[in-house]
């Protein structure tokens, strides 16, 4: 095993981070705002502001809603070390549904714009995937064994993001590339859960898989390009990001998110995901389109 060792420099920590991203301070009626948390990361994490923007909605809704879909369009990267505002719209609230849209800012700068609805539970058909036949979340290496396997051949820009302490523990079910240039399929897949225990009801797991759903599945739609993500020359950024939740989970509990690519072209690729519990359950797709533009310049020290 190849565990991180427990002098990590990175000031993050899973803890931390979950109670104070979510701290929202009220400053006027449907406006709130999140300080700065604990962090070696320049760049806010995509996952994080988007998760972050599903919760803002989420103060504004009846209880007896749960989040069904949000859409999300990420404009420009926020700086770790300033805080965040989020502006919630009441666009409708019906018997059955309520839509809000959810306009993050930092120091008046756009950080994302989302769309998020929420709907009363009510009995219905249904049918769903298959989840695919693969070896159990216990047989596998964990991702954080694999970063510190690589050491420092992985390149300096992303340590402080790979190496730090994790929300999620992941557990990759086929070959994880750094800075690959083979060709790759256009799928995996991998396990995933929350690290320790998460308390709250389903809203606090919608919130904390739409953080986990932002990894790995814009990264999946490089393989068959034949790039790595770590790939020096690669200027790659999140562009939009869409989640449909279909039933109750809990993310401390081990899901696998199955992925694949349909598309690549004009220097964006085209990301899909399906989330199962491990039942066998499907309760989430996902979508994500991202940058994938090769530069004739090296990035090297540039997020």
């Amino acid at each position: 095993m190849h565990a991180l060792p427990e002098s990590n420099p990175y000031p993050d920590d899973p803890e931390v981070e979950r109670r104070l991203g979510y701290e929202f301070e009220e400053i006027a009626p449907d406006r709130y705002r999140v300080q700065p948390v604990p962090s070696g990361l320049l760049r806010l994490y995509g996952g994080m502001v988007a998760s972050q923007c599903l919760a803002a909605a989420r103060l504004t809704v009846p209880a007896d809603k749960v989040a069904h879909s949000l859409h999300a369009y990420f404009l420009q990267p926020g700086l770790t070390d300033r805080p965040v505002d989020f502006a919630v719209s009441r666009e409708s609230d019906g018997r059955t549904f309520a839509n809000r849209m959810v306009r993050m800012t930092q120091d008046g700068a756009p950080i994302l714009n989302m769309m998020a609805s929420f709907k009363t539970p009510e009995p219905s058909a249904r049918h769903g995937l298959a989840m695919p036949d693969v070896p159990p979340p216990e047989s596998l290496t964990s991702l954080a064994d694999l970063v510190a396997a690589y050491g420092d051949r992985l390149p300096e820009r992303h340590r402080p993001f790979w190496r730090r302490r994790q929300q999620i523990d992941w557990r990759p079910l086929e070959f994880f590339p750094f800075d690959e240039r083979e060709v790759r399929p256009a799928s995996r897949n991998f396990w995933f859960r929350a690290v320790g225990m998460v308390d709250g009801p389903l809203d606090v797991h919608q919130r904390l898989l739409t953080y986990a759903s932002d990894l790995h599945i814009f990264h999946t739609a490089l393989g068959p390009l034949g790039i790595g993500w770590a790939n020096d020359f690669l200027q790659s950024s999140s562009l939009d990001h869409a989640v449909w939740f279909h039933d109750e989970f809990r993310v401390d509990e081990w899901l696998l998110y199955a992925m694949d690519s349909p598309a690549a072209s004009d220097a964006m690729a085209l990301g899909r995901g399906n989330v199962f519990r491990r039942d066998g359950k499907l309760v989430a797709t996902v979508s994500q389109q991202g940058l994938a533009r090769m530069l004739e310049e090296e990035r090297k020290g540039k997020l």
